[in-house]
């Protein structure tokens, strides 16, 4: 936009008693605008929101800020990714001379002692000196005040904000007023949140997602604001400031990347007075205040369906705003997917004008569809009616329609990998504390996850059991969102199934600068070992996890617990005795104790070592178990380790509520446990 000169004396009122309304003539000190350079790709920029509101919050009227995503740390990955950049955020970051992030301008203004980041003379300082200097310009006293109030038609969609400038002292120096648009509450990622913003990151389709504040989205005058040429004590100048606001800033924008809407009800403006391009003397904040001409008026605001890797169910999410001006008690919602039968949610609530809410329908079937030259093929979508049971009064926002991608379709899954052990060898960059993995199914089992490492290290291989006929995504994580290349070392990862297909590779190129790497697989129908060691001996799990093919191999492997082996021993005294303890005997059985000619214990009586022999009858069991012997108690578990049955020294058992299948006898003494295995079959 073309600054506007104001050289017309008639614009302005030197006579204040006639004209003002809201500024303070008062003489008052600076106010301080603290604009933040900031990306969704810097790792250490929420930390500097952290200070920046940390600033605001103990100065509420006298800190102002404005978030301006701009450089390479804030441009979108992918088309999944929004561009936060604006039109005018590139200008005042050079303008700055910025040199890293976080960065910010206090006033744009220079500080003797305080060290810019660039050439002397530049006004972006680093985020440890924003407190020193905000204290300087809360000490200076300004020759300008300044007033703003904002408002939004909702019916015509129409910023509206009016500025009043008072001046309490002459001035020679050109002025300039610029209006800022703000946005709060705005959803994106976000590198480095869980180290130092983790209160900010909110649940989301980025990881982490992050709720951003104070973003800039717009400057209501253009670049150079509005240029004051009477600048006397006295003068008092009131100003209109409209702009018809777009759903969402595609245009004009960077081209790459998601375009978040733009939500008024989120909005603050921060008006401010610059010296020409240089300092800004104060400024001073309003709250967007909408303006809700209908009684009843539900706004859909989003819809979304989270991609589906192998499913065909999803879960399917609208919200919608309260655009009436009466409270929202009650909503029809109906919605599809890819046009098949509709289905209705009737909600009920109680939404004060403006405010939002989410509702969510699970498990919605649906037929998948391939991607389209890789734009999703699966259309999610909702319309809303009836608020409070009366006719809605703007029907222009009362659907919404969204995408989502079925990757199993869309060629995005891994195929034929083998179920079992699923291969994990990482080698860490300089920063191996920054990385961690996850495997993750579908509906949410996570299989395995790993990391925090030691920097520069070959991890040795990580094994993980994936079971058959899942889907599962391999997520690789990277905490600062720096990736593990290249800057700072090289890392690899390398992830593969027990044949050696390969799942995931990491190279230089994939690993820079990323926060989460996600790839999807799928196993086929498992098979392979399935038997191992558990605290009840040999069990039989699921095809291809286990380490065994056979009981009999589980039950040979001396070095497990579930080794059953020689138990058997001669005692001079005793005779022959059984120990109980598997690969601890001489004797398999009794009778190759008595048999062997080298021994004595043939002659002498047999006995067990004190421990009470119980049989168990008939075995296999139907609906009757019956223990002879003298015991406490007993319990039954099942293959997988679970409690199924237990009683008082009841010798006769009903087991007539078990299935068919192996179980595992505890027969509790007043000393011992006794271990038997019984089967059940009908």
């Amino acid at each position: 936009m073309m600054k506007n000169l104001l050289t017309v004396a008639l614009a302005f009122v030197t006579t204040f008693a006639f004209a003002q309304t809201f500024v303070s003539t008062t003489p008052e000190n600076k106010n301080v605008v603290l604009e933040e350079f900031t990306g969704i790709y810097c790792g250490f920029c929420p930390d500097g929101h952290v200070i920046g509101q940390g600033l605001h919050d103990a100065n509420p009227n006298d800190v102002f800020l404005i978030n301006i995503h701009t450089g390479g740390y804030a441009n979108p990955n992918g088309p999944s990714d929004p561009d936060f950049n604006t039109i005018f955020g590139a200008a005042i970051g050079n303008a700055s001379g910025l040199a890293g992030y976080p960065a910010g301008t206090v006033n744009r203004a220079t500080f003797s002692g305080i060290s810019p980041q660039g050439s002397p003379g530049t006004t972006a300082l680093s985020r440890g000196d924003w407190a020193a200097a905000s204290a300087i310009i809360l000490g200076q006293p300004s020759y300008v005040n300044l007033g703003a109030q904002a408002s939004y038609d909702m019916s015509t969609g129409i910023l509206t904000v009016n500025t009043e400038t008072y001046y309490t002292s002459t001035t020679t120096n050109i002025n300039n007023l610029h209006v800022a648009v703000v946005e709060n509450n705005v959803p994106g990622p976000q590198s480095g949140a869980q180290n130092y913003n983790p209160g900010a990151i909110i649940s989301g389709p980025w990881n982490p997602t992050y709720n951003h504040q104070h973003m800039l989205r717009h400057l209501m005058d253009g670049a150079l604001g509005i240029e004051y040429s009477v600048t006397t004590a006295g003068t008092f100048v009131p100003n209109t400031h409209t702009w018809n606001m777009p759903a969402n800033l595609s245009t004009g924008q960077s081209t790459n990347g998601y375009f978040p809407d733009l939500d008024p009800t989120n909005m603050d403006v921060v008006a401010f007075i610059a010296e020409g391009p240089g300092e800004i003397i104060t400024g001073v904040q309003a709250e967007v205040v909408c303006i809700f001409p209908n009684a009843y008026d539900a706004n859909v605001t989003a819809s979304s369906a989270p991609d589906v890797m192998c499913a065909t169910t999803a879960d399917i999410s609208i919200t919608f705003r309260n655009y009436g001006n009466q409270p929202l008690t009650s909503l029809d919602l109906t919605y599809d997917i890819n046009g098949g039968t509709p289905g209705t949610y009737n909600w009920t609530g109680n939404l004060a004008s403006g405010a939002q809410t989410t509702v969510t329908v699970p498990n919605v079937s649906f037929i998948p569809q391939p991607d389209n030259f890789g734009n999703p093929g699966n259309t999610v979508s909702w319309t809303a009616s009836n608020p409070n049971g009366q006719v809605d009064q703007n029907t222009t926002n009362n659907s919404s329609v969204s995408k989502f991608s079925h990757k199993e379709m869309s060629g995005d899954v891994v195929q034929g990998i083998t179920a079992g052990n699923i291969s994990i060898d990482i080698t860490t960059d300089g920063y191996g504390s920054e990385t961690t993995w996850e495997l993750v199914a579908e509906d949410g089992t996570v299989y395995g996850s790993g990391g925090p490492y030691a920097s520069s290290t070959t991890i040795p291989t990580i094994n993980v059991a994936v079971p058959g006929n899942v889907c599962v995504e391999f997520i690789l994580y990277d905490s600062y969102g720096d990736g593990m290349c290249c800057a700072n070392g090289v890392g690899s990862v390398l992830v593969q199934d027990v044949n050696g297909t390969l799942i995931f590779e990491g190279d230089p190129i994939n690993l820079q600068n990323f926060s989460a790497l996600p790839t999807a697989f799928s196993t086929g129908a498992a098979s392979g070992p399935a038997w191992e060691c558990s605290p009840f001996g040999c069990v039989e799990g699921t095809p291809g996890l286990g380490q065994y093919m056979t009981e009999s191999q589980c039950e040979s492997d001396p070095t497990t617990g579930c080794y059953v082996g020689p138990t058997w021993k001669c005692d001079p005294v005793q005779g022959c005795i059984d120990i109980g303890t598997a690969g601890l005997g001489d004797y398999n059985t009794e009778q190759e104790c008595i048999d062997d000619p080298s021994n004595p214990c043939g002659a002498v009586s047999i006995g067990e070592n004190n421990t009470p022999e119980f049989a168990l009858y008939p075995n296999p069991a139907q609906n009757v178990l019956n223990i002879d012997g003298n015991f406490e108690s007993v319990e039954i578990y099942d293959v997988f380790g679970k409690l199924v049955f237990a009683s008082d020294n009841k010798t006769e058992v009903n087991i007539s509520a078990l299935a068919n299948g192996s179980y595992y006898v505890n027969i509790l003494t007043s000393d011992s446990v006794i271990k038997k295995k019984v089967t059940v079959a009908r």
